[in-house]
């Protein structure tokens, strides 16, 4: 059989076979990637399912690329106890691995599946109302340098990304529930028309808003970095996680795994450029852009998120997880003017 007959067959059953697995309950099992774009959450999808076992669906919150999502706003926000009909039967359809769509399920290619891996990077604003109206999910936040982050998207400027700013804050509830305290230092960055510190600041709020609404042990918090210099160790924890186990699962990663790229790697690549991902971005931006945008995760209280050395300081993340949504400042962060 030829491969081009092969793809056809595969293209015309692989329907009924997420089907069939959605009726045989093979998806109880659901694991939520979330993060920005370009912070590793393809990458780290990848080995999560190296196996294949999970059935993954890729991006279906995405706002331009699945149809009946074109309603929401990139980045969504919803309140934990409002009622959007709407939203909430499309989003039952996907975490219940009910919903198919030939972009989200293209890499699938098995007949039988463990359970579901979602992976998203436009839904950090959403992801505490959906997983508190789904509470089987188990959401799983990546988070890397917004530095990198940026200049990353930078690079891949004819993607589709949300670059404005102030286009957050026309979501009434967004701006009166987080946003309202940051008003000046949204438009004053937009006003600016830098295209970096637009990225930075809104790497800011996506994290920002489910940092400050989830508790511990509502949601896997992993950094990108830590999966770069140990990613056994760190899949491992959060398989731990969505399992509910008291120890972590024994799973060896294959070399192969861990150095295969990205499906969706650019030519700028740290892994082609044999540069590093954690600090190459230290040569791309200028001292005074660093400084900008220093001031606005300071404003944020995300300034000490990264240490000197672009690694991740876990005391201070655990810090803001324990700091009750109640006792936010309601003032940006003092000094901090820009």
């Amino acid at each position: 059989m030829g491969n081009k007959l092969r793809s056809r067959i595969s293209n015309f059953s692989q329907p009924a076979i997420l089907k069939a697995n959605y009726l045989l309950n093979n998806y109880r099992e659901v694991i939520w990637l979330i993060g920005d774009g370009r912070s590793g959450t393809t990458w780290v999808s990848d080995m999560i399912n190296h196996e294949r076992k999970y059935r993954e669906m890729f991006e279906p919150f995405h706002p331009k690329y699945v149809r009946s999502l074109s309603f929401i706003s990139p980045h969504q926000y919803i309140r934990k106890d409002e009622s959007n009909e709407r939203l909430e039967q499309l989003t039952s359809k996907i975490l219940s691995g009910k919903f198919t769509h030939p972009r989200i399920d293209s890499e699938n290619r098995s007949f039988r599946y463990r359970g579901l891996l979602i992976k998203d990077i436009f839904a950090n604003l959403l992801s505490h109302w959906a997983t508190s109206k789904f509470p089987e999910v188990r959401p799983v936040m990546l988070l890397r340098n917004p530095f990198a982050v940026a200049i990353s998207k930078y690079k891949k400027s004819d993607w589709y990304w949300a670059i404005e700013p102030r286009h957050l804050l026309n979501q009434k509830s967004l701006h009166n529930d987080y946003l309202q305290p940051f008003e000046e230092i949204i438009a004053r960055v937009s006003d600016e028309k830098n295209h970096i510190l637009n990225l930075i600041l809104i790497w800011s709020v996506i994290n920002y808003v489910p940092l400050r609404q989830f508790r511990p042990g509502e949601i896997h918090l992993c950094f990108y970095e830590h999966i770069y210099e140990n990613p056994t160790l760190e899949i491992r924890k959060i398989l731990q996680f969505v399992r509910r186990t008291k120890e972590k699962p024994k799973i060896k990663l294959p070399k192969a795994v861990i150095e295969r790229p990205s499906r969706v790697i650019g030519n700028d690549s740290n892994l082609l450029s044999a540069t590093s991902p954690i600090s190459s971005w230290k040569n791309e931006l200028t001292p005074k852009l660093i400084d900008e945008g220093q001031r606005i995760l300071q404003c944020f209280g995300l300034d000490k998120l990264y240490d000197e050395n672009s690694m991740p300081n876990a005391k201070e993340l655990r810090a803001i997880l324990e700091s009750p949504d109640s006792s936010l400042d309601t003032q940006p962060r003092s000094g901090t003017s820009l």
